[in-house]
C-alpha cells in the first residue's frame, strides 16, 4: 500500500522530472549555465594542454618588441616597407619551406613607396606557397559594401547551396598585393559569448554564404583535408613557454641575409612558417582558455596545427549527453527516494558530483572530449534542494498531524519513534492485530461523588487520571479513551512489542501502587480501583471523520477486557488477567488462579488470574 508520505514524494519526483526537462532546455539557451560549463571546460583544456606537444613542423617568426627596435635603422617605424617582407620571403624560399603564412594584414597600399609594394607582389607572384590573411568586418552598414560575388575570384568565397542572394560584406583584403596572385585565407577568430575564443571556423559564415579560413585552406592545399565541420574546438598546446618554436623576426632576417650561424642551412626546409607579431604595441592578443593575453599568431599556428592533423577537441553530441544524463538522473532519483537521512544524501551527492567531474576530466585528458558537467551538477544540487526542502515540509506536516492524532494517546517518545520509522500512515489506516487491552475503573465512584461538588470531583479525577496516564506512558502503552471514571488503554500498537503483555501487567501493578499513594495523599481511604487485562485480536486505527477522530481498538477482545475488569468487584481483587495474557507472560510474574467465570456476551467461560511481582510476598 502506498502511504501518504510516499504519494507526496512521488509527486515531488514528478515535479523534479519536469524541472529536469526544463533544465535540459535551459542548458542550451541560458548563458549563465553555459558560462559555468565553460569555466570547467577551460580548466580541463589547460590541464590537457600541458600534456600536448605542438607540431615541430610549424615555426613562428615573431615581430616582437626587440625586432621592431633592431630593424628600425633599416625599416623605420611600423608598418615596415613591404620590401622587407619580400626580402625575407626570398631568403626563406632558398630553404624550400612547405608554406609561409603571414598573420599581417596588408590592407593599405604604401602611397609613399609604391615600388616596395610592387616588389612584394613580384616576389609573391614567383612562388606558390605564400599565404596572405584577410578579415571580414561586421558593420551596421553592410549594404554599402560589395556583394560576396563581386569580390575577385582569388577570394575564397564559399557559395550557398540554396538560392539566397549573395550578402554584402566588408572584407579587409591585402590591397598592397596584386589581386591576381592572392592566395588568401580568413583569419577571423570568433569569440564565444563570454569573450573567450575556443573554436576556429573552417568556413567563416556570412549570411548563408561563407569564406574559407586560413587553417582550412592550408590543410586542403597541403594534405588534401577538407573538414566536414564548419567549426571545430581547438586542441591547445602549452608548456613553460610558447607552444611553437619562436624566432625573432630581426634575428632571422639578419641570419639569412648575413649568413651567420644563428640557424642551420636547412632549418626551414619543409616547415610551415607563420609570420606574425607578439609586440605589445601591435595589440594582436586574444582571450583563450590558455591565457587572457594570448598572441594571435599562436592562435593561428594552433588552428593550422589542428586542421593539418585533423586533431580537434570532440564535443559530446546532444544524444550522448542526454543518454548519459538520463542514466545519472535515474540514479539521482533512486538516491532521493532511498536515502532519507540528509547528511548521507549530501555525502552521496557530493561523491556523485565529484565522480561526474572526474569522468569529464578524464574524457578531456585522455580522449579530447568536451563534456559539460558543472551546470548539470548545479542542476542536481538544485533539484536535491527542492526535494529535501519539500521532504522537510512534509515531515513537519506529518509531525503536526502525528502529534494531533497520537499526542493524546501516546507518550511523546513513542510519537517520535512513529515519526522516525514512518509508521504514522499505517497506524492511521488501521489494521487487524493482537494487542493487550487494559480497563480500569474506580469502585463506588457514585458514592464518592455524593459528598463533593462537581468542581471537586473534576479536579480529583484530573489529578488521578494524570498519574495513571503517566504510568501507562512510562510502560509504552497507548491511551485509548476515558469513559467516565474509567480508563481504556492497550499495548502492541502502533509500536509493535514482543513483550506487550508483560509491559501491560507491569503497568497495571504500578497503577495500583499509584492509586494507593494517591488515596493516602488525598485522605480517600474508601477510594479503590479494579483493573482487567486481556490479550486478543482487534482492529486498531483512527476512527471518525477528518474533523474528529480517535485512535482506538475495536473487537471482541475489548469487551472481554472490560468484563474482566468487572470481575474484580465480584472477586475482590484489584488486578485480573485472562488466560491468554497469563500464558503470554510466561514466568515473568507469579500468577494465582482465581477461577472460571461466565461473562456477558461470551459463551465460553473466562479464566482469570491475579498477577503478583515475583518479589512480592504472598
Amino acid at each position: 500500500m502506498v502511504t501518504n508520505t510516499q504519494r507526496s514524494e512521488l509527486k515531488i519526483v514528478a515535479l523534479i522530472l519536469v524541472l529536469f526537462c526544463l533544465f535540459v532546455t535551459a542548458n542550451v539557451n541560458v548563458p549563465f549555465l553555459q558560462r559555468l560549463d565553460n569555466l570547467w571546460l577551460d580548466f580541463t583544456v589547460q590541464q590537457r594542454a600541458k600534456t600536448e606537444n605542438a607540431s615541430k613542423q610549424i615555426v613562428v617568426i615573431d615581430i616582437d618588441d626587440a625586432s621592431l627596435s633592431n630593424l628600425a635603422p633599416i625599416a623605420g617605424s611600423w608598418p615596415w616597407p613591404r620590401a622587407i617582407h619580400a626580402e625575407l620571403v626570398e631568403l626563406l624560399q632558398q630553404q624550400a619551406p612547405k608554406a609561409i603564412v603571414f598573420d599581417i594584414l596588408f590592407a593599405d597600399r604604401d602611397i609613399f613607396n609604391p615600388e616596395s609594394d610592387q616588389y612584394f607582389s613580384e616576389v609573391l607572384g614567383s612562388v606558390d606557397n605564400v599565404y596572405l590573411p584577410f578579415l571580414h568586418l561586421q558593420t551596421d552598414s553592410d549594404a554599402l559594401f560589395p556583394r560576396l560575388d563581386q569580390y575577385p575570384d582569388t577570394v575564397p568565397i564559399i557559395r550557398s547551396l540554396d538560392t539566397s542572394d549573395p550578402p554584402h560584406a566588408s572584407l579587409v583584403l591585402p590591397h598592397a598585393v596584386d589581386p591576381k596572385i592572392w592566395r588568401l585565407g580568413s583569419i577571423n577568430f570568433n569569440l564565444d559569448f563570454d569573450g573567450v575564443g575556443r573554436r576556429y571556423a573552417a568556413v567563416h559564415p556570412i549570411g548563408g554564404w561563407g569564406i574559407e579560413t586560413m587553417p582550412a585552406r592550408l590543410a586542403y592545399d597541403i594534405n588534401g583535408y577538407r573538414s566536414d565541420q564548419r567549426e571545430v574546438w581547438l586542441d591547445w598546446s602549452s608548456g613553460q613557454g610558447p607552444p611553437y618554436q619562436r624566432l625573432p623576426y630581426a634575428e632571422v632576417y639578419a641570419a639569412l641575409s648575413e649568413g651567420n650561424d644563428y640557424l642551420a642551412e636547412d632549418f626551414f626546409s619543409n616547415k610551415i612558417i607563420v609570420i606574425g607579431s607578439t609586440a605589445a604595441g601591435l595589440h594582436d592578443i586574444q582571450v583563450t582558455p590558455i591565457s587572457s593575453t594570448y598572441p594571435g599568431v599562436f592562435i593561428l599556428a594552433t588552428a593550422i596545427d589542428n586542421f593539418l592533423h585533423q586533431d580537434f577537441l570532440n564535443h559530446a553530441s546532444t544524444t550522448e549527453i542526454a543518454l548519459s544524463q538520463l542514466f545519472v538522473f535515474s540514479l539521482f532519483v533512486m538516491t532521493l527516494l532511498r536515502v532519507r537521512y540528509l547528511p548521507y544524501a549530501l555525502l552521496i551527492l557530493i561523491v556523485g558530483g565529484l565522480s561526474l567531474a572526474g569522468v569529464s576530466y578524464q574524457l578531456m585528458l585522455l580522449h579530447a572530449t568536451v563534456f559539460p558537467v558543472i551546470s548539470w551538477i548545479c542542476a542536481y544540487l538544485f533539484l536535491a534542494a527542492v526535494f529535501y526542502i519539500n521532504r522537510l515540509l512534509l515531515q513537519q506536516q506529518e509531525m503536526k498531524k502525528t502529534v494531533d492524532v497520537f499526542g493524546r494517546f501516546l507518550d511523546p517518545k513513542v510519537v517520535k519513534i512513529l515519526l522516525e520509522q514512518g509508521l504514522t500512515d499505517q497506524a492511521i489506516a488501521g489494521k487487524s492485530t493482537q494487542v493487550t487491552i487494559l480497563f480500569t475503573d474506580i469502585r463506588e465512584f457514585t458514592h464518592l461523588s455524593e459528598y463533593r461538588t462537581a468542581t471537586e470531583i473534576v479536579e480529583l479525577l484530573n489529578r488521578y487520571f494524570s498519574r495513571q496516564v503517566e504510568v501507562i506512558f512510562n510502560h509504552q502503552g497507548t491511551l485509548d479513551k476515558f469513559i467516565g471514571d474509567a480508563i481504556m488503554a492497550f499495548w502492541g500498537e502502533p509500536i509493535e512489542s514482543e513483550s506487550q503483555e508483560i509491559s501491560a501487567v507491569n503497568a497495571a501493578l504500578d497503577m495500583v501502587d499509584q492509586m494507593v499513594q494517591f488515596r493516602r495523599e488525598c485522605g480517600l481511604y474508601d477510594f479503590d480501583i479494579g483493573i482487567g487485562l486481556h490479550t486478543g485480536e482487534v482492529v486498531v486505527g483512527a476512527i471518525g471523520t477528518h474533523s474528529r477522530y480517535d485512535y482506538t481498538a475495536i473487537g471482541d477482545a475489548v469487551n472481554v477486557a472490560s468484563r474482566i475488569e468487572g470481575l474484580t468487584k465480584e472477586t475482590g481483587r484489584r488486578v485480573l488477567v485472562s488466560a491468554e495474557t497469563r500464558k503470554a507472560c510466561g514466568e515473568a510474574f507469579d500468577f494465582e488462579w482465581i477461577g472460571d467465570y461466565k461473562v456477558k456476551g461470551r459463551e465460553e467461560l473466562v479464566t482469570v488470574y491475579q498477577p503478583r511481582r515475583l518479589s512480592d510476598e504472598h
